[in-house]
């Protein structure tokens, strides 16, 4: 107890001023919290929802057609389980907006925690996280109680030293976009493509929506782009469609759907299947902004 009691002293003051420093880092999971975390996000629009947000909708687009302040709140990797985590701690340190964009796919209802937990290790000291996110993701009890060891297990000492890097970012109000050629060789080994649905995730949707509105938020839903040949291995689209639609005839919310936009058949505005690079990616956020502007969803716009 002599030697363990200083050592855990010790460490936990290390690990207080590492994640100090770590949450500036410019790694993009680490990088999207900042903003949050640090009530830093003044927006009247915000968008949620997987990769398919922060990589597809362009905040500085908007912005620009749309004379607001918009920031992207999406989740590489994460489904809506994960998604409400972060709209929730949003709301805790950042004053609400006017319009939440939506976005909403085949995997946005699916129930799943694990992928990227790294972005969460800077924050381990704050009890709203822990509160929201670390007592479901599945973290070892060694990295929730014993300070540092975390950033030990899932990263080597190089890797440890250069989170400290904060001289460049990568992300655009958490918008980033990307720049890679089309690879549709992981989409070419699939058979099929199913809408999956999780109970549970479904719940905590329902609910998400029923405080949006008691919150008088406005709220659109919006299929973002893909490539268009991912409808030919789509097994139950039409029951993704009536899903979404009761949810958006429960709640008065209006769907914008650009999957049948030009760009979805130009495998050059593609990375993969699933995600615009970064120039299709500029092209959605025009049509969408001029959409959101066309039906007057801000106070400023109608």
């Amino acid at each position: 107890m002599l030697f363990v009691l200083p050592s855990m002293g010790i460490l936990a003051i290390v690990d207080y001023f590492y994640s100090q420093a770590a949450a500036k880092s410019n790694v993009d999971e680490i990088e999207a919290w900042y903003d949050l975390m640090h009530g830093q996000i003044d927006a009247d629009v915000i968008v949620m929802g997987n990769s398919r947000a922060c990589f597809h909708v362009n905040p500085l687009i908007l912005d620009s057609i749309l004379g607001t302040s918009t920031y992207n709140l999406g989740m590489d990797g994460s489904w809506f389980n994960r998604q409400i985590n972060k709209y929730h701690l949003f709301r805790k340190y950042n004053r609400k907006p006017q319009l939440i964009v939506q976005t909403i796919d085949h995997l946005s209802l699916k129930y799943a925690f694990g992928y990227m937990m790294e972005q969460f290790f800077p924050y381990f000291g704050n009890m709203q996280m822990r509160k929201e996110i670390l007592s479901q993701e599945p973290f070892t009890p060694w990295e929730k109680y014993v300070p540092m060891y975390r950033y030990y297990r899932r990263y080597n000492f190089e890797k440890i030293y250069n989170l400290l890097d904060s001289t460049s970012h990568t992300l655009t109000k958490g918008y980033k976009g990307v720049e890679k050629p089309w690879n549709g060789a992981e989409f070419r080994k699939l058979k099929s493509v199913r809408f999956e649905v999780n109970d549970t995730a479904m719940t905590i949707f329902d609910n998400y929506l029923a405080n949006v509105k008691a919150d008088s938020i406005k709220m659109v839903f919006v299929y973002t782009p893909h490539y268009i040949e991912l409808n030919d291995k789509m097994e139950n689209l039409e029951e993704m469609h009536a899903t979404y639609k009761s949810f958006a005839d429960k709640y008065n919310i209006p769907i914008l759907d650009y999957r049948g936009m030009a760009i979805c058949s130009d495998t050059t505005l593609f990375y993969n299947v699933m995600h615009l690079n970064k120039k299709g990616a500029e092209i959605f956020s025009d049509s969408l902004a001029q959409d959101l502007k066309r039906l007057g969803f801000l106070c400023n716009n109608q």
